[in-house]
């Protein structure tokens, strides 16, 4: 986990592991920032540094799960602008209509 903090106040997170059963293969499973700064780069600044890390753990392979409803179309824009890549889609997944959508990005 690594977080971000502004003048001594948490301002976001980011949270990967390994995934089980992989070899370099990694999950982000959760990134997060205060509202009031979103659009500020904090988000960026955690995934790059997320990244930064697993490519000195050698990781080949960051894997993220995020829905295909339009609320998620920022968050899908997002990850597009740190250059995930849609690698797989599950019609359907979370409920009719809403599919799950897998990000990767080889690092």
């Amino acid at each position: 986990m690594l977080v971000a903090d502004r003048d001594g106040a948490i301002v976001g997170y980011v949270c990967y592991g390994p995934t089980p059963m992989t070899e370099g293969t990694y999950d982000l499973y959760w990134i997060a920032s205060d509202p009031q700064v979103r659009g500020q780069g904090v988000g960026a600044s955690l995934v790059s540094g997320m990244e930064g890390d697993l490519r000195r753990q050698k990781a080949r392979i960051i894997r993220v799960e995020t829905s295909a409803t339009e609320a998620y179309g920022p968050t899908r824009g997002f990850y597009a602008s740190m250059k995930y890549n849609e690698e797989a889609r599950i019609r359907d997944f979370y409920k009719v209509g809403d599919d799950l959508i897998i990000l990767t990005k080889r690092v």
